[in-house]
């Protein structure tokens, strides 16, 4: 089930500028637990999920261009 909140959390983005920083914890843990997710173990991988998400938004961002 954590895997499934990880695969849904990509649009729970933080944005300034037009440009994705980082990922609304608070969204993505709600969206955890109403999924019925454990959400101890996505609070552990959050951080590095995190930086592969922003770091994607970031390169189709640039590719845009």
């Amino acid at each position: 089930m954590t895997w499934a909140v990880i695969e849904r959390c990509g649009g729970q983005v933080r944005a300034g500028m037009g440009t994705p920083y980082a990922l609304d914890f608070t969204a993505v843990l709600l969206l955890a637990d109403a999924m019925g997710a454990g959400t101890f173990l996505l609070a552990d991988v959050l951080p590095s999920i995190e930086a592969v998400i922003v770091k994607s938004y970031q390169e189709e961002s640039d590719n845009a261009d």
